[in-house]
């Protein structure tokens, strides 16, 4: 069974490149455009994994994690942030953010990194 993962990204020209490379990979993407969305998305998909990007409007994601943090049962789940700002790897550390990805992202390193955070690659 391919593992669940929500894309949360506000620019719908990167949802659709990571989304493609992670189906390539056969993971079951689903997406939201910015924190608000995400979070009710949390709640009815439960996601293996999420992937954060920190800029978005209504909700950004440093918002989102302190959501996350308070949601019953999701205080665990895995967070992979993605950020075009290189300097900022200390407030993810803070956040309790796994790994995080400075735009523009490879997907073999996000495939890789996803394994590591919850496990086999559901190609093997």
């Amino acid at each position: 069974m391919a593992h669940k993962i929500l894309l949360i990204d506000d620019e719908r020209v990167n949802i659709a490149l990571i989304k493609f490379g992670l189906a390539s990979n056969r993971y079951h993407v689903v997406e939201a455009v910015d924190g608000v969305e995400g979070l009710q998305k949390v709640k009815e998909e439960n996601p293996d994994i999420i992937i954060l990007d920190v800029m978005m409007p209504n909700m950004n994601g440093y918002e989102f994690m302190g959501e996350l943090k308070a949601l019953q049962g999701f205080q665990t789940t895995p967070v992979i942030m993605l950020t075009a700002n290189e300097t900022m790897q200390d407030m993810f550390k803070l956040e309790g953010v796994k790994a995080y990805f400075v735009k523009p992202i490879m997907i073999a390193e996000l495939v890789s990194k996803i394994v590591e955070c919850i496990g086999e690659n559901p190609e093997e």
